[in-house]
Order: C-alpha cells, then sequence, then structure tokens
C-alpha cells in the first residue's frame, strides 16, 4: 500500500537559507524556576462555578509572543464566564535541557504532571492554537480510565491529561535526563493509558468545517498566519488564514495584553528588584547610550514639534545637565545637544527618578531598557511609552548579550531576540497609536562586527 503524504510537512523549498546555515538552533536550559500563570476568574455579575479551574499548560517560548496572546485571548472569547481558568505558560524553564528540541517548548508537556503537582487534571496546548469552543468541554470529558485522551497515540499537540495516572509515567526526572518523544509516548501505551479524543478537538488546519472545530491547530509551519520565523521560512497564506488576523484584530480593538502595569509578570518585580540593587553602585545603568542617538532624537523632535521628552528608563542620567532655576531633585533635565527641549527623567529602578509624571509628551525616548524585561512584559512597557507621546516613541533595543550580570547570575539582557521580533512588538503597540510616530533602531553585534537595522511607521508591517 502507497504511504500517504503528510499534508501538513513543512519541506526544503519552505525553508530560507538561514535554517540551513543553522538547521540545529542552540537553545539553553531557560532561566525562568517559577511559571507564569495567566487567572481568569469568574466575571462580575455570574454566579461563580463550583467546578474546578480548567487548567491549561501552553507549550510555548519568547519568539512565540504573537501566538501566545491570541491564543489567551480566543480562551477569553469561548470560555464560560462563570467558571475559573488558569494559563500556564511554559516557557524558558530551568534547568531542562532543550538540544535536539524542535521548537523552545517541545518536551515540556511531559513535566505537566509534575507542574500540576501530581493531581487532578490538566489540559495541554501548543502556542500554534486557538479556541473556537470553551476548552471546558475537554477538560471535564470522561476520560474512561485513561491517563491521557489525544487524537492518536503519536498526535499529542493537544490532551487531556490526568495527572495524578501519569505522574509515575512521565516524571520531571525523565524530562530533565533529556529523554525524547518515544519514552513518554511508549511508557503511556504500555501502561494502556492512551485514549482517542474527537478530532474537533485538535483540528488541524482545514480538516474540518470551520462550524464543528472545537480547537483549531495551525499545524502547517510555513502557514501559521503570524509568521513568527522568517528568518528560516517561507511563509504563504493557508487554511483559515484570516480567521486568526480577525481574532488579532478584536484584541488590538479591546487593547487586549496578556501583561499590565497594573498587573505585570511575576518576573518584572524580580528583576526591577535586582536593577535597584544595582543602581547602588554608582557606574550603573549611568544613562551613557542616549549620547550616540541625540541627533536622531533631534530630528524627531523637529518633525513633530516636540518641546518636552520623556526619557524612559534614563538610568543616572550622566548625559544630561540641571536646568536653570529648577529643583535641585527635579527629574527634568536638559542638553546642549538638544537645544529647546526639557528632558523628564523616569527610571523605575533609580529612586530620584522613579515618577513617571503625568504626561503626555511630545515625545518618548528609550535606550538600553527594554532587552532588560522579561519577553512577556515588553509589550505593555512599549505600549506605555506610546501612551505617554503626543508626537513620537523612539525606542533602541539591543539584540546580543550584555557585559553586565544581575545578582542572580543571568545576564542583564534578559530578553534578547532578532530585529524582526523587535518591530513586530513596535508595529503592534503603534496600531494601537495610529497618530504616534516612530523609529525603533535594533543593534546587533556579531563576527564582522555591530550593525543597526532601522524600522519606523513607514517601514513595511510585519503583521500583514
Amino acid at each position: 500500500m502507497k504511504k500517504m503524504k503528510n499534508p501538513y510537512k513543512t519541506h526544503w523549498y519552505h525553508r530560507q537559507v538561514s535554517y540551513w546555515l543553522n538547521k540545529d538552533l542552540e537553545r539553553d536550559s531557560g532561566d525562568i524556576e517559577d511559571m507564569e500563570v495567566i487567572r481568569l476568574d469568574p466575571l462580575p455579575g455570574t454566579t461563580p462555578s463550583k467546578k474546578p479551574p480548567v487548567r491549561i499548560f501552553l507549550g510555548t517560548e519568547p519568539g512565540q509572543y504573537r501566538a501566545t496572546r491570541i491564543f489567551v485571548w480566543s480562551v477569553m472569547q469561548a470560555r464560560n464566564p462563570a467558571r475559573a481558568y488558569e494559563v500556564h505558560l511554559m516557557s524558558n524553564a530551568t534547568g531542562i535541557s532543550r538540544e535536539g528540541w524542535k521548537t523552545g517548548f517541545t518536551n515540556y508537556r511531559y513535566a505537566i504532571p509534575f507542574w500540576a503537582g501530581n493531581k487532578g487534571r490538566a489540559i495541554y496546548n501548543d502556542v500554534d492554537q486557538i479556541y473556537l469552543q470553551d476548552p471546558a468541554g475537554l477538560f471535564d470529558m470522561d476520560t474512561k480510565g485513561k491517563g491521557i485522551l489525544a487524537i492518536s497515540a503519536k498526535e499529542n499537540a493537544v490532551m487531556l491529561i490526568d495527572c495524578e495516572k501519569m505522574a509515575n509515567l512521565w516524571t520531571i526526572e525523565d524530562v530533565r535526563a533529556g529523554k525524547k518523544h518515544d519514552h513518554f509516548k511508549g511508557a503511556m501505551v504500555k501502561a494502556d493509558m492512551f485514549g482517542e479524543m474527537p478530532g474537533t478537538w485538535n483540528s488541524r488546519d482545514a480538516e474540518h468545517p470551520q462550524e464543528e472545530i472545537n480547537c483549531l491547530h495551525y499545524t502547517t509551519l510555513h502557514s501559521q498566519p503570524w509568521k513568527p520565523f522568517p528568518a528560516y521560512l517561507r511563509y504563504r497564506e493557508g487554511p483559515l488564514y484570516s480567521l486568526w488576523h480577525d481574532m488579532e484584530k478584536a484584541a488590538d480593538k479591546a487593547g487586549y495584553l496578556l501583561y499590565t502595569k497594573e498587573h505585570p509578570s511575576k518576573e518584572f518585580g524580580r528583576l526591577i528588584a535586582q536593577y535597584q540593587q544595582m543602581h547602588e553602585t554608582p557606574e550603573t545603568f549611568a544613562g551613557y547610550q542616549i549620547k550616540k542617538h541625540f541627533k536622531t532624537v533631534a530630528d524627531l523632535a523637529k518633525a513633530t514639534g516636540a518641546t518636552e521628552i520623556l526619557d524612559y528608563g534614563s538610568g543616572k542620567a550622566i548625559n544630561y545637565q540641571t536646568i536653570q532655576g529648577e529643583p535641585e531633585n527635579s527629574p527634568y533635565r536638559q542638553s546642549e545637544s538638544l537645544p529647546g527641549l526639557r528632558i523628564r527623567c523616569y527610571d523605575p529602578g533609580h529612586a530620584p527618578f522613579a515618577d513617571i509624571g503625568e504626561g503626555p509628551y511630545g515625545g518618548v525616548i528609550s535606550t538600553d531598557v527594554v532587552e532588560h524585561l522579561s519577553p512577556l512584559d515588553v509589550p505593555w512597557v512599549i505600549d506605555e511609552m506610546f501612551s505617554h507621546a503626543g508626537g513620537f516613541v523612539m525606542i533602541v533595543a539591543a539584540c546580543y548579550p550584555a557585559i553586565k550580570i544581575l545578582p542572580d547570575g543571568r545576564n542583564a539582557h534578559t530578553t534578547m531576540q532578532p530585529p524582526y521580533w523587535w518591530h513586530v512588538q513596535m508595529a503592534l503597540a503603534a496600531r494601537r497609536y495610529p497618530n504616534v510616530r516612530w523609529t525603533l533602531i535594533c543593534e546587533e553585534k556579531g563576527k564582522l562586527g555591530r550593525r543597526q537595522s532601522v524600522f519606523s511607521e513607514k517601514s513595511p508591517s510585519p503583521l500583514d
């Protein structure tokens, strides 16, 4: 019998040349010890359900922020408003080698029983999926005594897991030891723990009519609508492509972000505490970097008529001078290189400049800041910059390791992503503030030296 062709396969001709030059991506073991969890409580005005929270463990990675946001948004649209939901973001987990993994989260799924306390139920989802129906329908499904429900023993991109039954079969020790898919699937089958669930809960591309789909899986890598890795894949439009984009537009219109200033990630607080500690050394985070970009700032201010700007993450503002007549402790500064501009300094890690002020400001500038954040906090911080800007935003992002090391031993550049990723973050924020001009400067270091990639509102959008 002739073997059926895999309709979801990404072939060599779908790959960019850079993929073949760097086929085996070097991934470290991650640095996140405490998993981020997005909790969706029962909505006000409803009678809270007595059923347990629907626990979803999402396999994701920093490069997939755009898909992560819309996955969670899809859960919010499909959920039972009276019930609690939890989305556990499995990303960059510490102590787990990712050598040879197809994605940055490939084998995290087998650690779910451990991360769930070896109790209760959990749903596993890959990040390349969206819910069109309430995931509680899967969470509450009758497992008929099985430990795993999936569409087949081999295809486990969506699973319902009985964590107690799987606790001794899928262990954190085996995950940390680097055991592969075959080991975990074999243990499941040998123990007779596999049960089949309806295919509509893992509907791959156009596998089912849209009205029948519970969970839509954009399986084919080179037709995923959010185009996460254009340096490695040649993207084309695929089935139900516009459905995902319509969902993203709805999230944009609602102003939805995974995290906000009022509710940042847990990692944000840990990082700020370390930066406050590092600021105690006079030469640390002095604010040297902005000087290199004074000409760009001056040009943007002139083009937009700005007279007062906010330096977001100014450090100790060493390149500015005090303004005559201003109080000694004033956050306002000036520079001979920026004539006619009042600069308000803001840095949450440096007490004298910890107040952002009222705004709006004619412009917002930021250097040596965004790469020091958790990837999950970058979007809301950039959004905050846009929200305080009346005329323009200029951000400089470093795409390479820092010289500085955090007190906990990590590199101070906690978000190291390529220029495309930063361009996506900027374009997403700009879509919510269409009247604000913006410039993004990405700085890279390589064997051939430094180089800059500059993007602006005139650059082709990475969101199309």
